[in-house]
């Protein structure tokens, strides 16, 4: 589980063979986006399918060489379980995401016009750039290739940010500025490419966060073909590796800040 990105401190290992959900570590209190079901296959071996529905992550495991061989109708009832196992996965995450989805178009629709006065806003200095806000949050909304709203992100006064629960984050994206006509940008938070538009004139993109910067690339590539993408890496090595993934993936560049330790 560590090895496909899904930390497995809180999930339940109990090999019953049921889909049991569990809480990741960025998860919020009350959202639960880890799942797991483990097998026990009454040879000594156990298999389960995992996965994280936030980081769009499906993954199979099997424990090994069991300490007898299993007959071919066992192997085909394992196969057969596993598969179905994976299918009712893909079937309860296409609800969390379709459920997510309409949330999320009723409270867009609800939402009012972001101030250019809100605190965050006026922190990173930065204009709305079309989003809007609830309350005392602003929210983004994250939309897939073919425009459909998938779900909205939220951020706080003071930089504190949270996705709608069961949002199809992989891919999804907001656009800030025109459509490209030869170079697009794509960055990893709002804050960062409204800067990037508003100091180059450029198009850009939200990709949320630095795991969702090559998903996001290889989307755009499928809609602009022939569009210089540009990744505008966050100065971490995280941000840095996620930059370089996502240009080598689409055939673009990279680029980082510059800073000193100072700055």
């Amino acid at each position: 589980m560590i090895a496909a990105g899904v930390d497995p401190t809180q999930a339940p290992l109990i090999a019953d063979g049921r889909l049991r959900r569990f809480r990741l570590p960025e998860d919020r209190p009350q959202s639960k986006n880890g799942y797991i079901t483990l097998f026990d296959n009454g040879d000594g071996s156990h298999g389960a399918s995992f996965g994280s529905w936030k980081h769009d992550i499906r993954e199979t495991w099997f424990s090994g060489k069991p300490h007898r061989e299993l007959s071919s109708t066992e192997r085909r009832e394992y196969v057969q379980r596993m598969a179905e196992q994976r299918h009712k996965q893909v079937e309860e995450q296409h609800q969390r995401h379709t459920a997510a989805a309409e949330k999320a178009r009723r409270l867009w629709q609800g939402a009012q016009p972001a101030s250019p006065d809100h605190p965050y806003l006026i922190k990173k200095q930065v204009q709305p750039h079309g989003i809007k806000q609830m309350n005392s949050s602003l929210v983004v909304p994250m939309c897939s290739s073919s425009g459909e709203l998938t779900g909205l992100q939220f951020i706080d006064k003071d930089g504190g940010k949270k996705f709608l629960s069961g949002t199809a984050v992989a891919g999804a994206y907001y656009a800030i500025g025109p459509l490209p006509s030869d170079v697009l940008l794509l960055a990893e938070g709002f804050a960062t490419a409204a800067t990037l538009f508003e100091a180059t004139g450029h198009p850009c993109a939200v990709a949320f966060f630095a795991g969702n910067l090559k998903p996001v690339a290889l989307a755009l590539r499928g809609k602009y073909p022939k569009v210089h993408i540009l990744i505008c890496a966050d100065a971490d090595p995280v941000g840095r590796a996620a930059a370089i993934d996502a240009a080598t993936a689409v055939d673009g560049s990279w680029v980082e800040p510059d800073f000193s330790e100072s700055e």
